[in-house]
């Protein structure tokens, strides 16, 4: 009986392997009269560009489900998938991911990976469950609160709100302030016009040429500090070492 349970589990993991069903949507939004684009999404990669001058949001989902045949991932997708652009006043709302649901044989591997041009001059907003983040020239606020994966968020001309779990978060060339609560991962931040905050629990960090302050509080991992206009301030530093170096300010810790 034990050889017999050992024996169907081998086969189901090893099935999954042999199917694998990917099919990719297109959505579309007109931009008028929207101020900024909330985008609410499960497992899979974010990328998200502003564009100058597009008229409309676009979205190109990939949807990959591992373990399951064309005729079951059509009936899996029907079912539970939830995807929707939609305009609620101000707002654009992108939802993606799967709702819940239970089964035995539910194996594989199921994402939904998001690649979104936007208007250049709209505020974005993202809810994020896992898988890695690209924001990339965006000329408005930026919020991002992530569960997990690595984030990359370059050429901003607003300020950034970061709220991450876990993973390693690269920021550079913000026009603004920049505010970072992190769980753990390296931090890397670069090119700052503002102000920079930094609430890390564990990870290395770096952070060069700020044009305003920077306020660091660390539970353990390596400070770097190169370039600041204005203070330094790291109010808790929990181990690791600590290097501030050109910073035309005051420097307390």
């Amino acid at each position: 009986m034990k050889f017999k349970i050992i024996f169907l589990a081998v086969f189901f993991l090893c099935a999954t392997s042999l199917f694998a069903h990917r099919e990719v949507k297109e959505l579309s939004l007109s931009a008028q009269g929207i101020e900024k684009l909330e985008i609410d999404c499960g497992a899979g990669f974010l990328k998200v560009y502003g564009k100058e001058g597009l008229k409309e949001i676009r979205v190109e989902a990939e949807i990959v489900l591992d373990g399951k045949s064309e005729k079951s991932a059509e009936e899996f997708l029907q079912k539970y998938l939830d995807l929707s652009l939609k305009k609620r006043g101000s707002r654009a709302v992108l939802t993606s991911g799967f709702e819940s649901y239970r089964s035995m044989f539910s194996f594989g591997n199921k994402v939904v990976n998001l690649t979104v041009s936007m208007p250049m001059g709209m505020n974005l907003d993202v809810d994020d469950g896992s898988g890695s983040i690209i924001v990339n020239d965006i000329a408005g606020d930026v919020k991002v609160d992530d569960g997990s994966g690595s984030m990359e968020i370059m050429n901003i001309k607003g300020n950034l709100d970061v709220d991450d779990g876990s993973g390693e978060i690269d920021v550079e060339e913000i026009n603004g302030n920049v505010s970072v609560d992190d769980g753990s991962g390296e931090i890397s931040i670069e090119g700052v016009s503002g102000d920079v905050s930094v609430d890390d629990g564990s990870g290395s960090m770096t952070i060069r040429n700020i044009g305003g302050s920077v306020t660091v509080r660390d539970g353990s991992g390596s400070i770097t500090i190169n370039g600041v206009e204005k203070d330094v301030y790291i109010p808790s530093d929990g181990s690791g070492s600590v290097q501030v170096k050109n910073v035309k300010g005051k420097v307390k810790y």
